[in-house]
């Protein structure tokens, strides 16, 4: 590993990155890695393993020992979508006439089954992110006829929408299986399945990875109606929660994506379960150096809103500037946090468990307390599964939030929860002999020094998962 870096984290929030050309080199992924990448995703709608076993490989060995980069697959999900087209792009001009059907046939290609039966005379397409909008006219034999509506490039493998229809498709694919394999033989610590529209979709794949590793976190992304919906139901089966805004502004109208991530993210808080925030954050910062006050906006009210997360796809994966996106959206983040208001968090967390809380839930409610009126360097916590981090995150501190587990795994994973700074002890002996060896390794690394004021939130007796019983200040 890397020596790791020795300066105090500023910004809270995380950041993912897509991996792809862009940054298709040890160097890259290192300068990603320097730059703020707190999570690589790989895309499995494109490319090969080999190449993603490279990246996998690179983000390993480039990754520091304080908070070390998780490593995030994204299935790719029953998604309509192109072949391959003539050169890799086409370019469609608004009133052209196009023709759509079988590969080697059509001027785009459409080959499943399910959509080319669904397409009617009138019915409109979206392709990509809704950039191209096609309008059916006729079909002719084999091939269906089409006007463009709104014209734009075009590029191969990007995705087909049928506007106002919903195909009552298998959750899990046999690519998705194959896929979730490959992630789970190469040590993903994330599995992340797409088009989740109710918990048992969910269940399929915690299923099929758990039976093999049930180690590795599964990741719903929301981006449907009936996903929305049965949004408490999934998210007592999955461990984190993506707003996928892509699809999801496509599946529903434009103007309601705004609300629904908001309630996602609250329903997420209210779980305290990890939210990641994704799609055109900076898409502008794909061929400009510098992103739309729009795009900055965006990513700051998410983050006011609660996000653990935001992700970057496309700026980071084909951009022209993948490693100035990643410094853009930290700064900007870094900005954002300093305009928290920690007493609404207070209120709405009181407000929702007005009919008491658990054990832990109080613990981390009373450090949030104890933070605020003793203004300490950092809240220190020890942890095997995580879950007191994440609770200790829930209320936002001002605090860096410094964890240190035995269990590599479990550090890998809170790389994706808000605040949270990891290191990995020896296992633990006593309580008191992991709190000094915690202490003892956060001040190596300058995160603490001599005389600063610590609070301490772990468990007695440590190892236990679920049992944080114990709060204390300390000098360093």
């Amino acid at each position: 590993m890397m020596p790791s870096a020795t300066i105090s984290m500023k910004r809270r929030t995380k950041i993912v990155c897509t991996l792809g050309p862009s940054v298709d080199s040890r160097e890259k992924v290192k300068q990603l890695i320097e730059a703020g990448m707190n999570v690589a995703r790989l895309n499995c709608s494109h490319g090969n393993w080999d190449q993603k076993k490279r990246w996998i490989d690179w983000v390993r060995e480039c990754s520091p020992e304080l908070s070390p980069v998780a490593i995030l697959v994204d299935l790719q999900g029953p998604k309509f979508r192109i072949g391959e087209l003539p050169g890799g792009s086409a370019e469609l001009k608004q009133g052209q006439v196009v023709t759509l059907g079988p590969t080697g046939v059509a001027e785009i290609p459409i080959d499943q089954p399910e959509i080319i039966l669904a397409m009617r005379a009138n019915s409109r397409l979206l392709l990509g992110d809704g950039e191209v909008e096609l309008r059916i006219l006729k079909k002719v034999d084999a091939l269906f006829q089409a006007r463009v509506v709104i014209g734009g490039t075009l590029f191969s493998r990007k995705g087909v929408t049928l506007v106002g229809k919903a195909f009552d498709t298998p959750a899990l694919t046999d690519k998705d299986r194959a896929d979730a394999l490959m992630a789970i033989n190469y040590g993903a610590d994330f599995i992340a399945l797409s088009y989740v529209k109710c918990a048992a979709d969910a269940q399929e794949l915690c299923d099929f990875v758990h039976a093999i590793n049930p180690r590795i976190a599964i990741c719903a992304k929301i981006e449907m109606r009936q996903g929305i919906h049965d949004l408490h139901h999934i998210l007592k089966v999955v461990d984190v929660v993506m707003v996928a805004r892509g699809d999801m502004g496509l599946q529903m109208d434009i103007e309601d994506v705004p609300l629904m991530q908001k309630r996602i993210i609250h329903a997420c808080s209210t779980a305290c379960k990890p939210v990641i925030t994704a799609t055109q954050m900076l898409e502008s910062m794909i061929h400009n150096p510098r992103p739309t006050r729009a795009e900055a906006t965006d990513v700051a009210n998410a983050i006011l809103d609660g996000t653990d997360a935001v992700m970057l796809s496309g700026e980071t994966a084909s951009g022209q500037y993948p490693i100035e996106c990643v410094q853009t959206m930290s700064k900007i983040a870094e900005r954002a946090e300093s305009m928290y208001d920690h007493s609404r968090i207070i209120r709405d967390f009181d407000d929702r468990h007005s009919n008491g809380i658990s054990r832990t839930d109080a613990i981390a409610h009373s450090v949030s307390d104890l933070a605020r009126c003793l203004k300490p360097q950092a809240i220190l916590t020890t942890t095997t599964s995580g879950q007191t981090p994440r609770l200790v995150s829930k209320f936002r501190p001002k605090e860096g939030i410094l964890c240190a587990t035995w269990d590599e795994v479990t550090q890998r994973q809170l790389a994706i929860v808000w605040g949270v700074e990891t290191l990995k002890i020896s296992p633990p002996v006593s309580t008191e002999n992991t709190i000094q060896e915690a202490i003892e390794e956060f001040s190596r690394m300058k995160r603490l020094k001599l005389g600063e004021l610590v609070i301490i939130t772990a468990g007695v007796p440590p190892g236990t998962p679920g049992n944080t019983n114990m709060i204390l200040t300390q000098v360093v």
